[in-house]
């Protein structure tokens, strides 16, 4: 199905009522609308279905009736908006249960049911409420219901179930059954009203489950307690009441509690038996209106034509006034929002009323503690069987039988646009204004002050959006809140609505739709264009970058017309969307144009290549092959020269510092990459690098951060060191390494407790491994390779941990270490050499030699972990080939094999940097 020329359809729903009880009920809808430009909304909207023409109400004057008292009632009849009917038939039914006490022919006090119903019958009045008074005629719970007719006989029903009457007995028949400790029961307290006013009287009826009984009264309004009332409950009745004036101090809600002490009859077989002691207790929560501390707040604008157009400035009107005595409230501070409804309704946003915020409903603060629940109920049966038992244990006490044991404890948009279009005088010629401010945000004025007359008003000029904004104003006093909101539109006689993509890639071709809207009672011949920048129209002509059309738009009609485009350079493309009347003898021209802006990107796929070499020869040759399928309008070549090693690290610096992520590891290797390199960097700037002063507050930064995530331990973990976390092995030894770059470079201060805490963590590695529970599916492998880096480590703070090492790789062997702790090994060999120390050096090092692979120019090692090493220790092929690296350096640095590990290291990175 479609919609009319006003944007409507109607759907018809056929309701047949509910005989039983007849009420409305809610019908929620759902509707999906597909637009021209084949993009669809929804929207949802839930109404109600009347089951008559009538409606009866009521009220109670109290909340709750004594028996053998008139219990008066209010009923008007009204139709659905809510206007009073005269002279209707109002039928009204009263069904009461209850309970007499009666003695049966053995003189046992028995319950009985007894029933009162009732029918009544009054006319409606249309100048006020009718009075309808009935007598209950026991005491209990009561359903009234009020009915009425329409004229067509279909019937309208309001009711009220659980009316209470006092003067009856709720109780059921004591049952049988045998307690062996004293129940707390629950006391009912009704409300003579459902909310009350500052200085109103409030009436409590209490209903107690036993009589006579001894109350308490207390008062709870957010912690803050009365003083408490007490009152009593007489012999052969079953509640009471009490009353108190209100405190407008108790705004929202407070909390009334009472409890009950006294006797019953015990719940057993034996008979004669004494009563037992009976413990109640209940609450409820009563309402304070907050109409004292509530404004009210009145929008509207002062232009007296309500038709709004783009860029217009306006004047919105605030009015403030008491909600109480309708008095202007002078120096309020007023919040002003206007925002588009498009994008509230994506959410249903909604402002909370300030009201609510600052006085929130409060919530019960008092927790009931009894000790007479922890009481036994005894009888005399039990008691003498108590004594024997008492006996019967000190006998045998006194006579050797044996230890005894321990105790327990206790329509209207029509027209105005149709005076728009005829204001315009004949012949005058009129600028299209290009709409291009889309903003959702048309004001948002924090503060405004309201005058003696509680007015304030605020300049807003409108967005060029053709929409429907929603304003809102929030006002607040010392004391006292309120809010107000109004809704404006902003439209054109014509309008042009374009639906373009987001953005666009190099290369693409979009199909832009444009929807046109004839919002006058004319039929119009309309030219509509389009003009691009950075994009091409496909039409006939190339590069044609201007289109137009011509149509005739009937009244209040819409025509979709689509532009197909296709984008020149990367950047930014640039469209602008116009429609004008042509000429006519009888009114002006006029029109729309809207002007945007779309994000070019380049194309999703890139590579870099980069090489690295030395310029020491007379001639350099260096051949450049362009891949296939490349854009000729992207990419470059740059070639960089430079004096030091930097050249080919400048990359991989640059990866480092720029990386957007902050976990320890990745901080930490920061830190130790930078500086490591921290005096070339120095004496030779990097330009892609910021000034020395400001990298230096960065990593000061990262230190500082460290810091804050160390534990007691001295361990660290990935991102924080809560209690309910573990510092992680490999963690803590690398930002223990990177602490000992710092240190030794003696750049940086570096806290001398958070290194102290460090080492000792390091000194204590395999500890603190066993220490974790989830260390034990570790493979033997990975925990020396940890204990291996940790001995290394120690190294940098010129600690002689030789011994250590070489116990280390007795206890392990070849089998048991990866070549990274063979390399970490070979450094801690190496601070304190021995004729036993060297053999065991020779032997690693020839064992490395067998497991490398070597070519005419480079050399790399090949290793693995397993699957637990790969995340434990975070490896990489590269990683073992640059600790092996330091490793030869150490005990070999002629070895040819260290240039070949270093080129073969060069020729594994991407972009200039490594991967781990």
């Amino acid at each position: 199905s479609k919609t009319n020329n006003k944007g409507q359809h109607e759907i018809k729903i056929t309701y047949h009522g509910i005989e039983q009880e007849p009420r409305p009920i809610i019908i929620h809808a759902l509707a999906a609308i597909t637009d021209l430009n084949s993009q669809t909304q929804e929207t949802q909207a839930n109404f109600l279905i009347h089951p008559s023409t009538y409606y009866v109400g009521f009220q109670f004057v109290m909340n709750y009736g004594k028996k053998d008292e008139p219990v008066q009632t209010k009923v008007i009849v009204t139709d659905i908006n809510g206007n009073l009917i005269d002279n209707v038939v109002v039928q009204c039914e009263i069904i009461g249960h209850g309970k007499e006490k009666k003695e049966n022919q053995n003189d046992l006090t028995i319950f009985e049911d007894v029933t009162d119903e009732q029918r009544l019958t009054v006319f409606s009045s249309n100048k006020d409420a009718v009075n309808l008074d009935f007598t209950p005629k026991i005491g209990g719970r009561y359903k009234i219901s009020y009915s009425v007719k329409d004229e067509q006989g279909r019937l309208a029903m309001s009711y009220y179930e659980n009316f209470y009457v006092s003067g009856g007995y709720e109780q059921e028949e004591v049952e049988e059954r045998k307690v062996d400790y004293i129940p707390t029961d629950r006391v009912t307290i009704v409300s003579n009203a459902k909310t009350y006013q500052p200085n109103d009287l409030c009436e409590l009826l209490i209903l107690a489950p036993f009589s006579p009984a001894n109350g308490l009264l207390i008062l709870d309004c957010d912690g803050q307690v009365s003083q408490p009332i007490h009152f009593q409950i007489e012999s052969e009745k079953d509640s009471t009441t009490l009353a108190f004036k209100i405190s407008k101090d108790w705004v929202p809600n407070f909390t009334v509690y009472a409890e009950l002490t006294g006797s019953t009859p015990r719940e057993t077989e034996v008979s004669d038996s004494l009563h037992r002691p009976a413990i109640a207790a209940g609450s409820t929560s009563l309402e304070v209106s907050k109409d004292i501390y509530k404004l009210n707040v009145l929008i509207n604008t002062k232009e007296t034509n309500k038709s709004y157009t783009p860029s217009l400035t306006i004047h919105i009107d605030v009015s403030v006034t008491q909600y109480v005595d309708k008095s202007p409230v002078d120096n309020a501070e007023v919040c002003l929002i206007i925002v588009d409804e498009a994008i509230l309704s994506l959410t249903g946003h909604e402002i909370d009323t300030p009201l609510d915020i600052f006085y929130p409903k409060r919530s019960e603060n008092i927790t009931e503690y009894h000790s007479r629940d922890r009481c036994l109920l005894l009888n005399a049966q039990d008691i003498e069987q108590r004594k024997k038992d008492i006996r019967a244990r000190y006998l045998d006490d006194c006579y050797g039988g044996g230890g005894g044991g321990g105790g327990g404890g206790g329509g209207g948009d029509d027209y105005e646009l149709y005076r728009m279009l005829k204001s315009i005088p004949p012949g005058a010629q009129q600028k299209i204004a290009v709409r291009s401010n889309f903003s959702p945000v048309a004001c948002w004025t924090p503060s405004s002050i309201t005058d003696s007359s509680g007015r304030v008003s605020v300049e807003v000029k409108l967005p060029d959006s053709l929409t429907h904004y929603r304003v809102w104003a929030i006002v607040a006093t010392d004391k006292q809140y309120g809010s107000g909101e109004m809704s404006l539109t902003v439209q054109l006689p014509i309008m042009i609505r374009p639906s373009p993509p987001r953005f666009l890639n190099y290369g693409d071709t979009a199909y832009f739709s444009v929807i046109l809207q004839n919002q006058t009672d004319l039929s119009l011949l309309l030219h509509a264009g389009l003009r691009a920048i950075n994009a091409k129209l496909l039409t006939s002509q190339t590069n044609e970058q201007t289109i137009g059309y011509s149509i005739v738009l009937q009244p209040n009609k819409r025509a979709t017309l689509t532009f197909p485009v296709t984008t020149i350079h990367s950047g930014t493309a640039r469209f602008q969307f116009i429609i004008i009347t042509a000429n006519n003898e009888t009114y002006a021209s006029f029109g729309d144009a809207v002007e945007l802006s779309l994000p070019v990107f380049t194309p999703a796929t890139s590579e870099a290549f980069a090489t690295y070499g030395d310029v020491s020869e007379e001639i350099v040759l260096q051949p450049i092959k362009i891949p296939n399928n490349t854009l000729p309008q992207f990419g470059e070549v740059s070639i960089t020269t430079s004096s030091t090693a930097l050249a080919s690290l400048t990359d991989a610096i640059v990866s480092l510092y720029t990386y957007p992520y902050e976990c320890t590891e990745q901080l930490s290797s920061r830190l130790l990459g930078i500086q490591s390199l921290w005096n070339v960097m120095e004496a030779f700037r990097c330009k892609e690098l910021p000034d020395i002063s400001v990298l230096k507050t960065r990593l000061e930064s990262d230190i500082n951060l460290l810091k804050s995530r160390q534990y007691s331990n001295g361990g660290f973990g990935y991102w924080t060191n809560q209690n309910n976390s573990h510092a992680d092995p490999y963690m803590s030894i690398h930002v223990a390494h990177c602490l000992a770059v710092i240190v030794n470079k003696r750049v940086f201060h570096v806290d001398v407790n958070m290194v102290k805490k460090s080492l000792k963590y390091l000194e204590n590695i395999e500890s603190e491994i066993d220490q974790l529970s989830y260390s034990k599916y570790w493979s033997e492998r990975t925990r020396f390779s940890l204990m291996s880096y940790a001995l290394y480590v120690r190294t940098k703070y010129r600690q002689n941990v030789a011994d250590q090492a070489l116990r280390l790789f007795q206890r392990s062997g070849f089998d048991k270490l990866s070549l990274e702790a063979l390399g970490w090994l070979l450094i801690a060999l190496s601070t304190n050499k021995n004729n036993n120390k060297n053999d065991i050096i020779a032997i690693i090092y020839r064992y490395l030699k067998g497991n490398v692979s070597e070519t005419s120019e480079t050399a790399n090692f090949i290793t693995s972990y397993g699957d637990d090493g790969q995340s434990v220790m975070l490896h990489s092929n590269q990683r073992t080939d640059a600790i092996l690296l330091e490793a030869l350096l150490y005990i070999d640095p002629q070895s040819t094999l260290c240039t070949k590990l270093c080129k073969g290291l060069q020729a594994h990175k991407v972009k200039g940097a490594w991967k781990s």
